[in-house]
């Protein structure tokens, strides 16, 4: 397994000897700490530098400051804002404006309360006082403040997608706003932790502890409520990891061996041991790939139950930036709501426009695919790399009219791209170095393509330069 693509460019960076806060001793150590829990499995933080800001949290909270120039500053449109309601349909009004939109309103089924009163006709529950201050029902927890709501819900084989709506007794502060494929969005995350009634105890071990950052992309719809699309990861957590666990503990201590270093050697915070770190990071993840083998899938039922555990709500400060590099504290410039918020969420997966191209191939130099997967919203890519031929690699996927396919904001990994309205009935997928991706990449390559002449075109570079190629057919 290689860096993720935003590890690969901060390394970059940092032999450009361009100074960097600070801060990145805390994200070494927040990546030790990432490798020490099992949370890295073969996966790659999204790409491009608007995404960077919520790839470092996913890392460690501190790094976003670091990548906060990714971010521009701009007010949330109003008249948008006038024209949703606070819970009823959020789907219908919220699916044209997330990087994964697609109609979700016709497929999507409402939370129903069944458990206590009689629920308001636009679906909003009725709570019940549990403290002062506190309130709760099936779908609606009230803590430190906050209300948090979800109303609606779709899944598929490969994610499920929930409404929700947070509301504020105080204002919520001026929030950052994140430049985003889709425009600007609020700079909203959330501490989760999850379990699939379906995984055994072991196999939910690592959702169960907080410690899961979701991004859910949303609007505010005034001063006192946000409200999102909330997107799960299903089929990249419904494995079976019990030996790959045992294999990777194997890994990292062989690691250390070849280094001749102890565990407490790479993590002593001092220059010599974020030098031992930095090589035992690469190591280990250069390795990781090559233990998937080890992983067992498990097959999804029909319907089952999210347990959902959300331990904060926390916010970007519209003056993160400048509040982060005054204070050098990585909790500078951000807001948080704390509690304990949860919810047993009903799922039934619609499998009806799940489509599996399964490939199953590699070239000469070991570089292919697995399969390939469609789903109304999402194109999921499954490379496959022989031992060592993964390092410093980058996808990119073409539509029909040659240009390239957009990443999904919610989504951790390098391998999920969104449909939107996109015309894919022919792909291309390139499979090319990532600092040549990096020096070459612009939006005035990735788009306008169908009326470029030959030598212009996106995929005439992307062919010459590809380490792998697929055309593929839906």
């Amino acid at each position: 397994m290689s860096l993720n693509n935003d590890e690969k460019e901060f390394q970059r960076q940092l032999r450009k000897e361009i100074e960097i806060p600070s801060v990145v001793t805390d994200r070494v150590q927040a990546a030790y700490r990432k490798i020490e829990n099992h949370q890295v499995k073969q996966e790659k933080a999204h790409r491009g530098a608007a995404y960077w800001a919520k790839t470092g949290a996913k890392i460690a909270g501190g790094m976003a400051a670091v990548l906060a120039a990714a971010f521009v500053f701009c007010m949330f449109n109003p008249v948008m804002a006038k024209e949703l309601p606070v819970v009823g349909n959020l789907f219908a009004q919220l699916q044209d404006n997330v990087s994964f939109f697609g109609n979700f309103a016709d497929r999507a089924t409402p939370l129903v309360d069944t458990t206590g009163d009689v629920e308001a006709a636009d679906g909003e529950q009725a709570a019940e006082e549990t403290a002062e201050g506190e309130s709760s029902s099936a779908y609606t927890v009230k803590q430190d403040g906050l209300e948090i709501s979800f109303s609606q819900v779709y899944a598929n084989d490969q994610a499920i997608y929930l409404t929700m709506t947070a509301k504020s007794d105080e204002p919520f502060p001026d929030t950052y706003m994140g430049q985003t494929a889709m425009g600007t969005r609020p700079s909203i995350q959330l501490m989760t932790a999850h379990e699939y009634s379906f995984l055994s105890a072991s196999d939910s071990a690592e959702n169960r502890a907080y410690g899961n950052m979701v991004y859910p992309e949303g609007v505010f719809l005034d001063e006192h409520t946000f409200s999102c699309i909330m997107r799960l990861e299903l089929a990249g957590e419904a494995w079976d990891n019990t030996e790959y666990d045992r294999q990777y503990d194997l890994m990292r201590q062989d690691v250390l061996n070849e280094m001749g270093v102890t565990e407490e050697q790479v993590k002593d915070e001092t220059e010599e041991g974020n030098a031992l770190l930095e090589q035992y990071l690469d190591k280990v993840w250069e390795r990781t790939g090559a233990l998937e083998v080890y992983r067992k899938k498990i097959d999804i039922p029909k319907t089952f139950t999210v347990h959902m555990y959300i331990c904060q709500f926390m916010g970007y400060d519209a003056d993160y930036h400048d509040s982060y590099v005054d204070g050098q504290d990585v909790d500078a410039g951000k807001y948080f709501y704390k509690g304990d918020w949860a919810f047993d969420i009903p799922v039934t997966v619609d499998s009806s426009q799940t489509e599996v191209l399964e490939i199953n191939e590699t070239n000469e130099a070991g570089i292919g695919l697995e399969s390939v997967i469609k789903t109304p919203f999402e194109l999921t890519v499954n490379d496959v790399y022989a031992d060592g031929s993964g390092s410093d690699n980058f996808m990119v996927v073409l539509d029909a009219n040659g240009n390239e396919l957009p990443g999904n904001d919610s989504h951790g990994s390098y391998n999920n791209f969104t449909i939107q309205d996109r015309d894919i009935s022919t792909v291309d997928i390139y499979i090319l170095d990532y600092i040549l991706y990096m020096d070459n990449k612009s939006p005035e390559k990735y788009n306008n393509n169908e009326n470029k002449p030959e030598e212009e075109k996106w995929s005439t570079f992307l062919a010459a330069n590809a380490k792998y190629h697929k055309t593929l057919h839906f």
